[in-house]
Parts: C-alpha cells; structure tokens; sequence
C-alpha cells in the first residue's frame, strides 16, 4: 500500500545487464545508475529556436527541448540489481554509468513514482513481454534502498555556463580563443552571443559532441552516444596527441567528470525555461529585437538572425564580433563599421542590466511569467493540501477561486 505521507518512492532494476543491445556490455563494468530529472516546463515564448529537432519556445539547448537537474547515483551491485529510493512525484530517468564515469545506456523516456510506491524493470529496454526469471532474490533486494550520492552539491537545474565553462576558462581559452592558432581550430571562451555562449556553439556545430538531442526515435544501442563517441571526451581523457601541449594542462577528476557528464545528459546548456526580458525577442533569447538584427544583418551583410550565423554577434566583447569582420573600421559616429558596433554594444548593456538565465541564477522574470509562476505555485500548493488530506483520510474544502492568494486554513493539513 502507498504511503501518500511519504516525500519519496522506491525503484528497482533486477539485472541493468538484461535489454536491447546489453549483452555488448561487460558483466561487472556498470558500477552506478544516475537518476536525472527533467524538470516540467512553466515558461514559454512566440520566438523559439530550431537546432534542427523541432522547435524550442525560447532556446534551450542545441537541439534538445529540456533543461535537466541531476539527482544523484547509486552503485549497482555486482548481479546488475540495484534498489533506490528517489524523491516522489519527480519526472526522471536512469543512466548507466561505467568506472570512468561514462554513460554506457540511457533512458530516453521517463517515470514518476508516487508517495510510497515501489515499482521496478527487468533490466535496460528489455522486452517488455519479458519476466524475471530468478532463483534467488537479486542482491540489492536483500538490503534497505540506498540513498542517491548527489552530484557536487544539491541537486540544481544544470547551467552550462555555470558547471562546464569554468573548466575551460581554466584550463583552455588561454589557447583556444579569438586570435589564437587553437582557437581558429575550437574556440572554447565563454563569450556570449545571440542564444549561447561561444564554446557550446562550437563545440556542437563542429561534433566535438555527440549526442542525440531530441531524437531519433529509434532505441540506441550500448556506447553509441554521449562521451563513449564523442570527440570531446577522447581529447579531455587521453590527450591532444601532442606532449608538449598536455604537460601544461592538468584536469581535476572533477573537471573531467564535469565535461563527461554534461555531454552524457544530452549536453544541455539553460537552467530555465524562462526567457526574462528577452521573450520577445529572436529565439526567445536575443537581446536585440527583430528590428534591430535586421539593421545588423543590413549594415554587415550577415544573416545574424538564421541559426547559423549566432555566433558571429558576440556580447561579451562586441569589438571580437566575427560579423565586423567585413566592415572598414572607422572612428566616425555614422560609419557602418561604428553603427553596427553600436548595435552590439547596446544588446551587451542590456544583458548587464538584465542578465539571462545563462548568465546568473538571480536573473528576473518577466510579468507574464511573474504570474505564470504564481498560477503555477498555487496549483502546487492545493495538489499538496489534497495529497496530506488523502494521507490522513480527510476530506478538504477548495475555494471556489482558485487565483485567491491563500487557501482557507481549515484546508490545510495540520
């Protein structure tokens, strides 16, 4: 019986080593399962981007419609069984980690286990006409649930910028930026433009990551995406191949981990669905309007406003914009050159003024989300009455104004 009380439910997998494509994967080198959650979206805008997967309302990441919040992981015992308790009501799913803490397998879907429920698989895409068939209890039935170790800290919605860029801020730029040999090769500064910032910009447009975003649709076999086949990963773990160049770089097992995971998640790059100021403007994240892009695009000869072409406006420091490029450089006011850094300069002051949610997590909503937000935790608030009243048996009265700033106190559960 449910425990409707319980702030958590209860997972089990019997053998991870049992699914489609499984038997390709070692016995005993899946050592964790990581339990992601992907967060319900509250925020939407008109202006969306298209990484070449759909459309996403405003920009979230490359081509993947969800912002992500790792839960934790909990090691997976030497049967392939694993049994582990997980906050209640959350949309997540599993991943199968290796020792170099890779992800060997995905979910692509997701679950939600209520208040006290234990639910279980067989194994990783198993056949879903198949049973257990076992002698013996699997091992991790035979103790308590564990408890999932959390990733660097409390559980967050991830940012990019705030959980992989510093690893290349200090390990990297000093090479891999504007004016530099490496840097024409991958560019990895932080320096943001009209969606992103620099680094994942190239770093997706170039395939250093491979992952599968918002599709196909097809079930993927074992090692086939995330840091198992990227190129990203293969640098960060073995090397450039050049030792002069290696020798000065010095990776933390934390750095490394932090770039392995990020691409293993679907390689994310916002925290939030919130768009700010910027709703509408360009992909829900410009901080230059459709008006303004146009007179860019017209003084530079650069479609700035196609998918393509972000990059080249760059808000960190306007004067290092790749759309200048082809302009005369000039000190006069009304010169094309001195217009359109004007324009850029302008959308930087914006973003000082009010940050996107890449930027800092003290970023401000606008109105129309201010309320949805409200609307949003008022809904929470009166599924959470109804939820203690069921627990305890009671029945509970509702306003018949939902919108009313407080529920009456007698519908609170004591």
């Amino acid at each position: 019986t449910n425990n409707l009380a319980a702030e958590e439910g209860y997972f089990y997998v019997v053998d991870v080593y049992r699914g489609f494509g499984m038997e390709r994967v070692p016995r005993g080198s899946i050592k964790y399962l990581r339990v992601v959650e992907s967060p319900e979206k509250r925020f939407w805008t008109k202006p969306a981007w298209n990484g070449g997967t759909g459309q996403q309302a405003p920009g979230m990441a490359w081509d993947d419609f969800n912002n992500k919040r790792i839960l934790g992981t909990v090691p997976v015992e030497e049967d392939g069984s694993v049994y582990f308790a997980v906050p209640a009501l959350k949309y997540v799913y599993f991943q199968l980690v290796d020792d170099q803490g890779r992800m060997v397998q995905s979910m692509r879907s997701g679950t939600i286990v209520q208040p006290g429920e234990r639910i279980g698989c067989v194994g990783c895409h198993e056949d879903r006409r198949e049973s257990v068939l076992t002698d013996r209890l699997p091992r991790a039935m035979q103790q308590p649930p564990k408890r999932l170790a959390p990733w660097y800290g409390p559980p967050r919605t991830f940012s990019y910028t705030a959980e992989v860029q510093p690893v290349f801020d200090r390990h990297c730029v000093q090479c891999h930026d504007y004016d530099r040999p490496a840097g024409e090769t991958l560019n990895l500064c932080g320096d943001l433009n009209l969606v992103f910032n620099m680094s994942y910009v190239e770093l997706r447009r170039k395939g250093y990551v491979k992952v599968v975003g918002a599709g196909p649709a097809q079930t993927q076999p074992p090692y086939s995406w995330g840091s198992h086949a990227s190129r990203l990963a293969q640098v960060v773990l073995e090397g450039h191949g050049d030792p002069a160049v290696d020798s000065k770089i010095h990776l933390t097992p934390e750095d490394v981990d932090r770039i392995l995971t990020w691409i293993d998640i679907n390689a994310p790059y916002y925290p939030e669905y919130a768009a700010g100021a910027y709703g509408n403007n360009p992909f829900g994240r410009s901080p230059l309007t459709a008006v303004e892009l146009k007179r860019l695009e017209e003084l530079t000869g650069v479609a700035v406003s196609k998918n393509p072409f972000i990059d080249q406006v760059d808000f960190t420091r306007p004067e290092k914009s790749r759309c200048l490029a082809n302009l005369e450089p000039s000190d006069a006011p009304d010169s094309p050159y001195q217009q359109a850094l004007a324009l850029i300069e302008g959308g930087r002051n914006r973003l000082a003024a009010s940050p996107r949610p890449d930027m800092t997590p003290e970023y401000q909503l606008a109105e129309r989300e201010r309320l949805q937000q409200q609307k949003y935790e008022r809904l929470r608030q009166i599924e959470e009455v109804m939820r203690r009243a069921a627990a305890d048996g009671r029945r509970v009265r509702l306003p018949a104004d939902t919108d009313a700033p407080e529920l009456p106190a007698d519908t609170v559960a004591p």
